[in-house]
């Protein structure tokens, strides 16, 4: 493959051209569920196509069953980009996603049934909701090791408050680096909420969420000084 200059517009184009041939021969030809997620994400990062996008997505699904396809399929769905709203089929998507071993898939599914503007049945689904959540957080997804840890929190319908699991879980998504459960748990040593109460922990989790945030800052104004 030979090197493309782009600051040079032509080049660019050019290089494209032949990235959206090469996915779609993927797709197409070779049969490659893979290569139609590939042809997806080209139609929707880079042409910003979305109705071509939901195209090869539904093909890299429902064809090839490819776990991130159906989750982009998904998320399409649940927005409404390129394809009419309908939670429903976002649902369906992200469920088959799930179960094809996705990460976003999961998160996908738990998210929805706790929403309380996709979801009326939100406190008669919460264990559901946390089992969806715990499949993504043994995946190492930190946010959902997070949204179970607040759950068992307080208690959400369903699912009764537990202090102990709460805690557990705010430890497996601050290892994951999740700014929000690193902050939690070190307000539950400090408090003593879940178990034994340790100031010198609840010192040490405060600090690595300010880290964190500090971390997630830098990043965000190295990310705008490079916006044109």
């Amino acid at each position: 493959m030979f090197a493309v200059d782009f600051k040079n517009e032509e080049e660019v184009q050019g290089y494209l051209k032949r990235l959206g041939t090469e996915f779609s021969y993927q797709c197409y030809k070779e049969k490659s569920g893979e290569g139609c997620l590939r042809l997806g994400d080209f139609f929707s990062g880079i042409k910003k196509d979305y109705e071509q996008a939901s195209v090869a997505y539904t093909k890299s699904c429902e064809d090839y069953s490819q776990p991130r396809g159906c989750s982009k399929l998904a998320a399409q769905y649940l927005y409404g980009k390129g394809v009419t709203k309908d939670v429903p089929k976002a649902m369906k998507y992200f469920t088959k996603s799930c179960d094809g071993g996705s990460v976003e898939g999961c998160y996908g599914v738990a998210s929805i049934l706790v929403s309380d503007q996709l979801n009326p049945a939100k406190k008669k689904e919460a264990t559901k909701a946390a089992s969806y959540f715990d499949k993504s957080c043994d995946k190492g997804h930190g946010e959902s090791c997070f949204r179970i840890s607040a759950m068992y929190l307080t208690g959400l319908g369903d699912l009764s408050k537990n202090l102990t699991k709460s805690r557990e879980y705010a430890a497996k998504s601050c290892e994951l680096n999740n700014v929000y459960g690193c902050a939690n748990l070190g307000r539950m040593y400090a408090l003593g909420d879940g178990g034994e109460q340790n100031e010198e922990l609840a010192k040490k989790y405060r600090s690595k969420a300010k880290d964190l945030h500090k971390e997630a800052k830098d990043a965000m104004k190295q990310l705008k000084f490079g916006e044109k």
